[in-house]
């Protein structure tokens, strides 16, 4: 079964998308390089619990996060998070689980994003990235897409209880072309996870 047409994105995305927009002054760069079919992982950095609003009501295809189990403890968050079909990652059990839900939603020829600096920031620095993505990536053969979201910890910060409407910008990269290597090393996920880190810190350097 492929990825279908998501009706609730579309109406989401046509409600909200114009005064995030505006509110924020939302640019998009790059936007040519999400994949307009198939299956890709959108990797960024992750600055602001706004970073996957921005992302999903900018790429113009339905993006399934996944989101640490903590935020899930919740009951109201909960309900929320699973009514946008997020996935739930994190504990050993869990880590299993949220795999194969990832893997399903590849298979499908979905969107998956995925934040590997495993929470939000707390100073606005980049931090060291988990390999989940290059693990998936590699294992699955599916291309990332390196994003950079910029202005949204000036926006909204972890602690801030009240968003600032400042500037925000979405740099996408190039796609990452990857082949499926199920037996990919560990040194070979390291190099991968650093090559796509260094992609998204490019977008800022190279940024106009």
């Amino acid at each position: 079964m492929s990825e279908g047409f998501d009706p609730m994105y579309f109406a989401m995305r046509a409600v909200f998308g114009p005064p995030l927009t505006m509110a924020f002054g939302v640019k998009t760069e790059g936007r040519h390089h999400i994949p307009r079919k198939g299956a890709a992982i959108l990797v960024a950095n992750h600055a602001s619990f706004l970073d996957p609003i921005v992302i999903g009501l900018r790429v113009r295809r339905p993006v399934r996060f996944l989101v640490s189990r903590e935020f899930y403890a919740d009951r109201k968050l909960n309900a929320l998070l699973r009514w946008f079909g997020t996935i739930p990652v994190g504990g050993p059990a869990g880590m299993v689980r949220s795999f194969r839900h990832s893997a399903e939603v590849i298979r499908n020829g979905g969107v998956l994003g995925i934040f590997p600096e495993g929470g939000i920031t707390r100073d606005g620095a980049l931090r060291p990235f988990r390999a989940g993505a290059a693990t998936l990536a590699l294992r699955l053969g599916v291309p990332i897409v390196p994003i950079h979201v910029g202005g949204t910890f000036e926006a909204l910060p972890r602690t801030a209880k009240w968003p600032r409407f400042v500037p925000v910008t979405l740099r996408i990269g190039a796609p990452i072309p990857i082949e499926a290597r199920r037996d990919a090393s560990t040194e070979e996920i390291a190099s991968l996870t650093e090559a796509v880190r260094r992609a998204i810190t490019a977008l800022v350097a190279n940024s106009p």
